[in-house]
């Protein structure tokens, strides 16, 4: 069901935050998750943390993307080593098959579900 317009979830590691107070991961060029950004610059992430439903705590970020300078592959190299592994097990996931994006928030929630009443919050950046 690829194309169609509908929705797709994808994984990504936020493995940097730049100065400017983005975050910063990598994809593999011309994959379909790196396609989708090019022609929709918008994204949506959730976190998750928590073992079991009621002690967890989830909080989105939505925002802008856009492709960013090479030189935060070298940024993501040196502050994730495990990258070298991970290249070494998958040639799709080589160092040049990848192209670091960087998502500027413009809102997002916190579901904080550890509490009662639960709480919950929107917020701008």
């Amino acid at each position: 069901m690829q194309g169609f317009g509908h929705p797709r979830s994808n994984a990504a590691d936020i493995e940097l935050v730049d100065k400017q107070n983005r975050l910063i991961f990598s994809t593999i060029i011309n994959g379909a998750f790196y396609n989708r950004l090019k022609k929709h610059p918008f994204i949506s992430i959730t976190g998750l943390k928590g073992t079991e439903t009621m002690n967890s705590v989830a909080v989105t970020v939505n925002g802008k993307v856009e492709e960013v300078n090479d030189s935060y592959m070298d940024q993501i190299y040196q502050a994730h080593p495990e990258m070298v592994e991970i290249a070494s097990a998958d040639s799709r996931s080589s160092r040049s098959t990848l192209r670091p994006f960087a998502i500027t928030p413009i809102d997002g929630s916190v579901y904080y579900l550890r509490q009662k009443p639960v709480f919950q919050k929107h917020f701008n950046f």
